[in-house]
């Protein structure tokens, strides 16, 4: 099946979105949320901005359709030597989740 992304644009994309949505605020709290998506068998990346005693505000900056476990931290490690956000695992099996929480420490 031919991909809807590319692999080697695709985080370029995604810090270009996150560029747009990130202001350096003080004592505000930024994170990025990777999410794992079974329908289509790939992930959906969100960035999350929480000021200081307000509720918090999810903003989707990518999906990867058909995405493999292998192919997602080549996508991912371009994103997080650019920002050094804190990422959010969510949905992926304990041992994913363990193997992401490593490589990107």
């Amino acid at each position: 099946m031919d991909k809807a992304w590319n692999k080697a644009t695709e985080s370029e994309k995604i810090c270009e979105r996150i560029k747009r949505c990130f202001t350096n605020r003080w004592r505000t709290r930024y994170w990025v949320s990777v999410v794992y998506y079974e329908p289509e068998h790939g992930y959906n990346l969100f960035f999350n901005i929480q000021p200081r005693n307000t509720y918090s505000r999810s903003v989707p900056i990518a999906r990867l359709a058909d995405c493999e476990h292998s192919e997602l931290p080549d996508i991912i490690t371009k994103v997080r030597q650019t920002y050094q956000f804190t990422l959010n695992h969510l949905n992926f099996t304990d041992d994913q989740a363990r193997e992401m929480r490593r490589m990107f420490r």
